[in-house]
């Protein structure tokens, strides 16, 4: 009977521990992760959301004041294509900061806030790490 429980009690154990595990990776959890969802609405027309799970983007972005009005969505569109490239080239080659695959899609037509938004995060990812992502891509925010 004891021998029964323990086993029991073991095996509970061993599965809670797993299902942690799992929840935590699901949640993308590091910092650094950028998750690109397609949440389509019943109308059959998409929209896409970004969900950035890196704590210090959203007090960062609230906190700085954007003149969006000074780019399109085609620029947007454009230097994004070029940062997902260059964040996917660094991540395949194993570069300690880049802990995640941004599978971002030029043809796509994602509206202009999201397109926004994932380029101040490539802006907030170079800011925070002091490093370029792209040589010469220095223009002022």
């Amino acid at each position: 009977m004891k021998r029964t429980i323990l086993t029991l009690s073991i095996l509970l154990l061993a599965v809670f521990f797993i299902s942690c595990g799992t929840t935590r990776r699901a949640n993308g959890s590091k910092p650094g992760v950028i998750d690109i969802r397609d949440t389509t609405s019943l109308e059959d027309s998409t929209q896409y959301e970004l969900i950035v799970f890196d704590p210090g983007f959203d007090f960062w972005y609230q906190g700085r004041a954007f003149t969006k009005n000074q780019y399109t969505n085609e620029y947007l569109r454009s230097w994004n294509h070029l940062y997902s490239q260059e964040w996917n080239r660094r991540y395949s080659t194993g570069d300690r900061l880049i802990n995640s695959y941004v599978e971002y899609d030029m043809l796509t037509d994602y509206d202009f806030e999201f397109n926004f938004k994932l380029f101040m995060y490539f802006k907030y990812f170079e800011e925070t790490n002091r490093i370029k992502l792209i040589p010469g891509s220095g223009r002022p925010l």
